[in-house]
């Protein structure tokens, strides 16, 4: 998802993992591959990609059905780097079932472009 240099903020950045972790928990998993696509989807389709990937680790969108919590969102900022990658969207939620589960999104940019992308989710340790 592109974002504007305005919305570079705390603020800003913890509202769309939230945004995130609520269309996983509506069970909305196209809708969260198209805003946010999967950074690890490689050949895959985004959504078919954040499926399989959420079986491997024992997680289905099922789990994610009542949202029971509010998600604990931390956003950190790095340093300026070769990667292009600006900030991590810790994204740390309870599912029905009582597991803890972690959505991270990346911002990456360069100039005045920035992306949120779906980075992983799964089961948090």
């Amino acid at each position: 998802m592109q974002i504007p240099l305005a919305r570079m903020d705390e603020v800003s950045l913890a509202a769309s993992g939230r945004e995130a972790v609520e269309l996983l928990r509506s069970g909305n998993i196209a809708a969260l591959a198209d805003r946010f696509g999967y950074a690890l989807a490689f050949d895959r389709d985004a959504a078919t990609a954040i499926r399989d990937d959420l079986a491997t680790c024992s997680l289905d969108a099922a789990n994610f059905g009542i949202p029971d919590s509010d998600a604990d969102v931390t956003v950190k900022y790095f340093e300026p780097n070769a990667t292009g990658i600006l900030a991590l969207i810790e994204c740390r939620f309870r599912t029905h079932r009582g597991t803890q589960a972690l959505l991270e999104l990346v911002v990456s940019g360069q100039g005045d472009e920035r992306h949120v992308t779906l980075e992983q989710i799964g089961i948090a340790t």
